[in-house]
């Protein structure tokens, strides 16, 4: 795959699962996150680059982005995986609790895709692909403003790709259930009472395999044939990589 491709949240999980994909695959990726010691080993155990970034630091997300371009000489693709969990009640969402999820789940994308788009407009293969949940495409109970911050993703995802088709852009956004170390902490305040109910819960929702998929087996795949040429058709697409958990 010959691609130039920035990954923001590629310290670990799903975004570091895409890391070793698309290196894999042949593509230079440049590692963005706000982790570095972690994300600067994913980096080099996959071969490639990592610059420091919070999403939600503006200048510093133009200056990362525009520094990871100048490292790979132009830019293809770009993949925002980063984001957090946010769970509750809606009745018991705060203000701060909205705020830190638009902030980090929201303004993040907009803020590399913006700070990506002057590097984009020069290719002729370009794409973006930004991380939703499947959150945004069901309800989800005990994590309204999770939800919301997903969605506010999908809606931004799928207005660029019908303004910057212009410029030959290609956007999607995934909707992606995987097992990574924030399902872990989320899991590791229940109790076992709590671990069972929320077992036979994904067992009823999801009906390919009853769980939560593998990051590297079951999503970076998906996100390697969105940045390469196969995909070349598609644009403004929800992408769901889950099993069929809202089906």
């Amino acid at each position: 795959m010959d691609k130039k491709v920035i990954v923001v949240g590629g310290a670990s999980g799903v975004g570091a699962a895409c890391v070793r994909s698309l290196a894999a695959a042949g593509a230079s990726v440049v590692s963005l996150d706000r982790s570095e010691e972690a994300g600067q080993e994913v980096a080099r155990q996959a071969g490639q680059r990592f610059r420091l970034c919070d999403v939600t630091d503006r200048d510093q997300v133009f200056t990362a982005v525009d520094g990871a371009a100048a490292d790979m000489g132009g830019l293809d693709a770009l993949v925002h995986v980063a984001g957090i969990l946010v769970q509750g009640p809606a009745e018991e969402a705060t203000d701060q609790d909205w705020a830190r999820a638009m902030d980090i789940n929201g303004r993040g994308p907009m803020l590399t895709n913006q700070a990506a788009l002057p590097h984009l407009k020069k290719g002729e293969r370009s794409s973006i692909t930004n991380f939703a949940s499947s959150a945004a495409l069901t309800a989800y109970p005990n994590g309204a403003v999770y939800a919301a911050s997903k969605g506010a993703v999908t809606a931004w995802t799928r207005t660029i790709a019908v303004e910057w088709a212009q410029f030959g852009i290609r956007a999607n956004v995934v909707h992606p259930s995987a097992a990574t170390s924030m399902v872990e902490q989320h899991l590791s305040k229940m109790n076992d009472e709590e671990k069972a109910s929320y077992a036979e819960m994904m067992r009823q929702k999801v009906p390919l395999g009853g769980k939560f998929g593998d990051p590297d087996r079951d999503i970076a795949p998906v996100i390697t044939f969105l940045v390469g040429d196969g995909a070349r058709f598609m644009t403004g697409q929800n992408v769901a990589v889950n099993g069929g958990y809202y089906i």
